[in-house]
Order: structure tokens, then C-alpha cells, then sequence
């Protein structure tokens, strides 16, 4: 029994003497050396954008420490968070988590993307080719609005086209020649209640401009603008 419990505590050492050597001397092997990057998760930033920051040598082997490469990875504007994996022989795969934007706000080079916090981000749409909502300039409520939109029902989402503040403590969301009224205070199930409606009325057939849900637990439904 004692002979059983030494060479099970020797083969324990072993495999962790090998977990932590293993690495070392694989480093050195070039079978191992880095010949591909995958940028997993990449929607905004560019990806000549995102290998800059990255840095990495052309002799950069799959095992080395990756603790740094993850660092500069998330010092990139608009980033939240980053994964760094390996896959055998040669593949680095850098997994990004951006910051979504929800509105374009006019600035003095043209329009910047904002995320749920009014916040600019570092997003070039002329590269990466995406749409938004327009605002006036950054704007909190406005920003907050669009985000609750965007979780509630990316399809309406994907509808505005521009967001403004309306009467009292209203935003007005704009959809080609239609819009909606919403309390700045809505929620999420407020939302998607409005959708239905104007999925009801599109399907029917029944003509519609404005759909006001800013009465607690009804969307009126009006041929004309108010």
C-alpha cells in the first residue's frame, strides 16, 4: 500500500513537472511557430487595426506567454474584453468582446459611433460598413433608449433611423415616414409590445404613421402625426 502511494505521489510530480517544462521546451520548437491569427468576435474595429495593436513577432511560437499579447489587446479602444486560445500546430485565436454601438452623433470629421452611455468609439463605418440611428448630439437618454430598443427587438432596432426627444419626458423614434413614441422611462416588455402591434397592423394590412405607447400598458395607434 505504501509502495502504491510513492509512485502515485512520483507519477503526480511527473505530470506537473510536465504541465510546467512542457511549455518552455516547446518554445523553441518551430513546429510551433505562429503562421496564422484568427480575430474571433470582430464587428467595428478593423482588423489591421486590432493586428497593430496586437504586435506580434514574426517568430512568435504558439506557446509563448500570451499574458501580454491580451494586455494590448485590451487597450484598444471599444474593447471590454479579450480570450486569448491555441490551436495545434499554428493558430492564435484572439477572441474579442467590442462595446456596441447604438447611435451616430454628427462630429467635426463626420459622423462618430456612441455606445448606451453616449460614450464615442473608435469605429470607422466606412470600413466595417454598418448602420445606426442618428442623434443630434450625444445624449444619454437618447443613447439608454436606443440600447433598451436594441435588446427588446433587434429587428425594430434595425428600423430607426433617427431618435430625438418629444414632448415632456418622451423620445421620438423615427422610421422612414413612421414613428413611435415612447416614456424615456419604457421597458423592455413596453417595447417589444410595440413591435408586436406594428408587426400586427403591417401584416393586416392596416395603415398606420404613429404608434404612441406613451400610456402605461397601451399602444395607441393613429393615421396621422401628433
Amino acid at each position: 500500500m505504501k509502495r502504491r502511494l510513492g509512485l502515485l505521489g512520483v507519477g503526480a510530480l511527473a505530470v506537473v513537472a510536465a504541465v510546467v517544462i512542457a511549455p518552455w521546451v516547446l518554445r523553441g520548437v518551430d513546429f510551433f511557430r505562429v503562421r496564422q491569427v484568427e480575430l474571433v468576435g470582430l464587428r467595428y474595429l478593423a482588423p489591421e487595426q486590432v493586428l497593430e495593436a496586437l504586435a506580434l513577432a514574426r517568430d512568435r511560437n504558439l506557446f509563448d506567454d500570451n499574458g501580454e499579447v491580451a494586455r494590448r489587446a485590451s487597450t484598444l479602444p471599444g474593447v471590454v474584453a479579450v480570450r486569448i486560445e491555441r490551436r495545434l500546430p499554428g493558430v492564435l485565436r484572439v477572441v474579442l468582446v467590442e462595446r456596441t454601438p447604438v447611435a451616430f452623433a454628427p462630429g467635426p470629421a463626420g459622423l462618430v459611433p456612441l455606445d448606451g452611455n453616449a460614450h464615442p468609439l473608435p469605429y470607422d463605418p466606412t470600413v466595417t460598413g454598418f448602420d445606426l440611428p442618428v442623434v443630434e448630439r450625444p445624449d444619454t437618454v437618447l443613447t439608454r433608449t436606443l440600447s433598451l430598443v436594441r435588446t427588446a427587438d433587434s429587428s425594430l432596432f434595425r428600423r430607426v433611423d433617427a431618435v430625438s426627444h418629444g414632448a415632456g419626458e418622451s423620445v421620438i423614434l423615427e422610421l422612414g415616414q413612421r414613428r413611435v413614441l415612447l416614456q424615456a422611462t419604457s421597458t423592455v416588455e413596453e417595447i417589444r409590445a410595440v413591435e408586436a402591434v406594428r408587426r400586427h397592423l403591417e401584416r393586416t394590412g392596416r395603415p398606420f404613421v404613429t404608434l404612441d405607447a406613451r400610456f402605461a400598458g397601451w399602444v395607441v395607434v393613429r393615421r396621422g402625426r401628433v
